[in-house]
């Protein structure tokens, strides 16, 4: 009697989503597509997690992609860029109530304040996290990571002012919470060699950019995100994953 063939079993995706502020789009904001509303937000995380993608850390991601390792189910992180409030009134307590977590990309020197780097452009002003917020966080499980003192163009940086944007912002957050901060993200998604090396040579053991793809087929210090927007509505989103495989280069 022949035995019946067993279709294999595709390996999963991980996929790490970039948000960064979350709020109803406001039509004045030089970046209006950044805003997501709390809740898209969280109709997201459980459309994600109705189809079987299972919510994991980027921590999580970095140690199965040292080895070329792809999950044996879809799993998902969840990154946001300049600790906006936004982030910790609406997306935090969102993923805390489902048993998530997140990293948060924090502009050292500017806790408790606003986003200068885009208001100086004429962007609107938003608040960012305190140091409170931030310590609360971190205590709450949720990873925090540097994004940097200013949230500068690093490629245009000497080399001094450089080192002090990559270790500086380091040892700030990590004086901050009590605990090493080993995650870093590309303002603006900029960064070269010289900047590559710099960010390993700073202490960081991963870091996150914003081109499009998803974890396994990159180095851990250039770990590709999938950008999520204002109109990312169920279907839209998982369309933006499949083009994020594409652009990896896996077949799904």
């Amino acid at each position: 009697m022949r035995r019946p063939v067993l279709e294999k079993q595709r390996p999963g995706t991980s996929a790490v989503l970039l948000y960064h502020r979350i709020g109803l789009p406001k039509l004045s904001s030089l970046v209006a597509g950044q805003y997501v509303a709390p809740v898209l937000f969280r109709l997201q995380l459980d459309y994600l997690t109705a189809r079987s993608w299972g919510a994991t850390s980027l921590a999580h991601v970095v140690e199965r992609s040292r080895f070329g390792k792809r999950p044996p189910r879809d799993e998902f992180a969840v990154t946001f860029d300049d600790a906006y409030l936004s982030v910790y009134q609406h997306a935090c307590p969102a993923l805390a109530d489902r048993g998530m977590t997140a990293t948060i990309f924090v502009v050292a020197d500017r806790i408790g304040g606003i986003n200068e780097w885009d208001s100086a452009a004429g962007d609107r002003r938003e608040l960012l996290m305190t140091a409170g917020q931030i310590r609360e966080m971190s205590e709450a499980g949720f990873e925090i990571g540097s994004h940097t003192l200013t949230h500068a163009h690093l490629t245009d940086l000497s080399e001094e002012s450089l080192r002090r944007e990559l270790v500086d912002s380091r040892h700030r957050l990590e004086d901050l919470i009590g605990k090493d901060v080993p995650a870093f993200s590309y303002p603006y998604g900029e960064y070269d060699d010289r900047v590559l090396a710099a960010v390993i040579l700073a202490g960081y053991k991963y870091a996150v950019s914003t081109k499009l793809g998803v974890a396994g087929r990159t180095g851990v210090y250039e770990i590709p995100r999938v950008n999520v927007r204002w109109n990312a509505i169920g279907p839209f989103l998982m369309r933006k994953i499949r083009r994020a495989r594409r652009a990896t280069g896996l077949p799904r």
